[in-house]
């Protein structure tokens, strides 16, 4: 390595020095702070060999992360809403152990399996989200159920901040010991709150400002203890501190033996192991969509969970508990102009070397400071889902306090299961007030793409009522379905002869709805009306078929265009005019008299073109236009992966190609015969000889040309008034 190479990549370390000390002492601040909130409550030997596990958590956190992430200087750690639910889960496990008196070595065992099991799996699953590109599926949970369940988590956070401060659980019973609480224990719970949630009006958002109101807090605490002459001993005895501890003694997971564990106990608290990868999930997505609006840099989710995955596989096999990506940490590396991982590493170190020479200290952490931090913690998930969440609709935040309520009485497992399932109802019952129907129509305001002569155009439009249409959307289910019937019923009061249903924009449809449409064909037949459904995919077919429709079925057609184009042919057929009447000869003569007429015939040059012929391709100049006597001609456009896109067709008695001709442009899509083809050429050369030789005749062919364009022009704006 080059001298001037090394001396730069040396002030590169030194530059990222700073970062990394704040970094690592609100690290450090956190691990502590945490490892009391899990293990504080349940006795100062599982404090003691648990505390570890939050400094393996930060150092391979911090590692692991910043190697991994999409973001050098994305900075990873234990967080809070996950700790809340491991502090609930220890607290459980050691409670139901100790009541049954077991050993303390297998009380031990059995914690530390079920913090290092939770975290693989967490791992596990974070892995497979981000390696599928599922990322965004936790985005459908429903926002109630997060909520309540956020909810619940702060309520049973408080919970637990009670049994810290009295030793009892919280019941009727037991409210007024808390009541009672000695002024040296209020006093730092207090300054930790005003710390975690500010004063009225004024909240601190600085990132020290949790480890300052904790060292604040000791600090009065003890300060409190001497001016009332209460010794370190007596209060232990009160229990207001732990049990001294000594670094010889900790315990790590290796050394457990596996017969010591309670599997049994541990396939209770399945839930919680869902509850952390669902609120790890969340937690992730959402620290990394802050980090990125907040330093403008994009974010890769699936990477972010991949990243997260991997920390928490190697610090699960280490014994470390559930960790993610901290947003108030990395926003403060980035601010102090950290952009690259050397400030993570830093951090890292300097973490290790505090869990080696720091860990006989926390038998001096005031118990009321840890009753503080769950009490701060457990107030702002409540602040913001109980009582923010009243801005929601009625429905949500009932939801919200039907959950919380069921998990304060029964348990997280059955509170989230009853708010999936109620959230699930009431999206079908709002679902289902939302119209499936994307647009209504009648023949008279859409037509086909085949141009029909002016006579045609105008006896469609006459009796375009008899043709009642609706476009269907989204994901059809038994309400909306019957939505649909309930609709033609009433369109049925009017004289239709043909409904036509549109399933291109529908998404999928529940096996309920094919009765649905026996009913509907039902009602058709009582009325003497063809049903026709148009773009049925192979998924929408499949409950459909299963209905068993008596009479006659419904017509299908693979498009909406194809349904028109047949039912304007049976409105023609039906209607007063005869055959002959679509003749381009008879069509002309209503726009011209017949020495205009033969003028205009005597200068084209008729052509009969086989089935396939390239009339114009894309490109090519404009220097002509077609009459079509007898046969039909489309506009397709070319697609990029092959074939063609059908824009328009043409038959009898209609022109194409003027356009291109008139504006003295290229064509911009190609004209193909789709059948044996009789049609009229007029090139540009025969027109402007026409303009000089016959003024009169160039006039009116002009005119009716406009009347041609006008007239689609209209078709295509009452098109586009009815799609949107």
């Amino acid at each position: 390595m080059q001298p001037s190479s090394w001396l730069a990549r040396s002030q590169q370390w030194l530059g990222s020095l700073p970062a990394a000390c704040v970094v690592a002492l609100i690290s450090v601040s956190y691990a502590v702070s945490y490892a009391v909130m899990i293990f504080g409550s349940s006795g100062s030997a599982l404090l003691q060999a648990g505390l570890p596990l939050l400094f393996v958590t930060s150092v391979l956190g911090l590692l692991a992360i910043s190697f991994t992430s999409s973001l050098p200087f994305m900075v990873g750690g234990a967080d809070s809403n996950s700790v809340g639910l491991l502090s609930l889960m220890v607290g459980g496990i050691t409670g139901v152990m100790q009541r049954s008196s077991m050993p303390a070595a297998e009380i031990l065992a059995t914690v530390f399996v079920a913090i290092a099991l939770s975290t693989v799996l967490v791992g596990l699953l974070l892995t497979l989200l981000g390696v599928m590109r599922r990322g965004n599926l936790v985005l459908f949970v429903p926002f109630p159920v997060v909520g309540g369940f956020l909810a619940g988590t702060g309520y049973l956070l408080w919970t637990g901040a009670f049994t810290v401060l009295t030793g009892h659980a919280l019941t009727l019973d037991t409210l007024r010991a808390g009541i009672a609480l000695d002024w040296r224990v209020v006093l730092p719970v207090a300054i930790v709150l005003v710390g975690m949630l500010g004063l009225p009006g004024r909240k601190f958002d600085h990132p020290l400002a949790l480890p300052a109101s904790l060292a604040l807090a000791c600090v009065a605490f003890f300060a409190s203890l001497a001016a009332s002459g209460v010794s370190f001993a007596q209060a232990r005895a009160l229990g207001w501190m732990f049990e001294p501890l000594s670094a010889g003694n900790v315990q790590l997971p290796v050394s457990l033996s596996w017969r010591l564990i309670h599997w049994d106990i541990l396939l209770r608290h399945y839930g919680e192991f869902l509850a952390l990868t669902a609120v790890t999930t969340l937690a992730i997505l959402l620290n990394a969509t802050g980090v990125s609006l907040a330093t403008r840099r994009e974010v890769d989710f699936n990477r972010e969970l991949r990243s997260a995955g991997i920390a928490n596989i190697v610090t699960g096999l280490f014994g470390g508990v559930v960790g993610c990506h901290s947003l108030s940490r990395t926003l403060l590396n980035y601010r102090f102009g950290s952009r690259d991982r050397q400030a993570a590493v830093i951090a890292a170190i300097l973490c290790l070397l505090c869990a080696l020479f720091f860990i006989p200290w926390i038998s001096y952490f005031p118990k009321p400071v840890l009753a503080g931090l769950l009490l701060g913690l457990g107030a702002g998930l409540l602040n913001e889902w109980l009582i923010k969440a009243r801005r929601l609709s009625r429905g949500d935040y009932f939801l919200i306090v039907l959950i919380l309520a069921v998990v304060a009485w029964y348990g997280f497992v059955t509170g989230v299961a009853l708010g999936v399932v109620v959230a699930c109802m009431l999206f079908v019952v709002d679902y289902g007030r939302v119209s499936c129907v994307k647009m209504e129509f009648t023949g008279a305001s859409l037509h086909s793409k085949l141009e029909r002569p002016v006579q045609a155009n105008a006896e469609l439009k006459r009796l375009g009522q008899r043709v009642f249409g609706m476009r269907l959307q989204g994901f059809l289910f038994f309400g909306s379905a019957n939505q649909i019937v309930h609709r033609v019923r009433e369109q049925l009061q009017s004289p239709r002869k043909y409904i036509i249903i549109d399933f291109r924009h529908v998404q999928g449809l529940d096996a309920s709805t094919s009765q649905s449409f026996v009913k509907l064909a039902q009602v058709c037949e009582q009325f003497q009306v063809t049903l026709i459904l148009t773009g049925i995919t192979e998924r929408i077919r499949r409950p459909i078929a299963r209905a068993a429709f008596h009479g006659t079925p419904p017509k299908e057609f693979a498009d909406l265009d194809l349904a028109l184009e047949w039912v304007e042919d049976r409105l023609l057929e039906q209607g007063p005019l005869e055959q002959s009447d679509h003749g381009l000869h008879v069509s002309l003569a209503e726009h011209f008299d017949a020495p205009q007429l033969a003028s205009l015939f005597s200068r084209m040059e008729t052509v009969d073109l086989e089935a396939g012929t390239l009339l114009f391709r894309k490109g090519d100049a404009g220097d002509s236009m077609y009459f079509i006597e007898e046969g039909l001609v489309s506009i397709s456009l070319p697609l990029e992966e092959g074939g063609a896109m059908r824009l328009r067709s043409f038959g009898n008695a209609t022109i194409v190609g003027e356009m291109a001709l008139y504006r003295g442009q290229h064509r911009t899509a190609d004209v193909v015969t789709d059948r044996p083809t009789r049609a009229h050429k007029l090139t540009l050369s025969t027109l402007r000889q026409l303009e000089r030789e016959d003024p009169a005749t160039a006039l009116r062919l002009h005119s009716y040309v406009v009347k041609v364009i006008a007239s689609r022009l209209e078709s295509t704006n009452e098109a586009y008034r009815l799609a949107y």
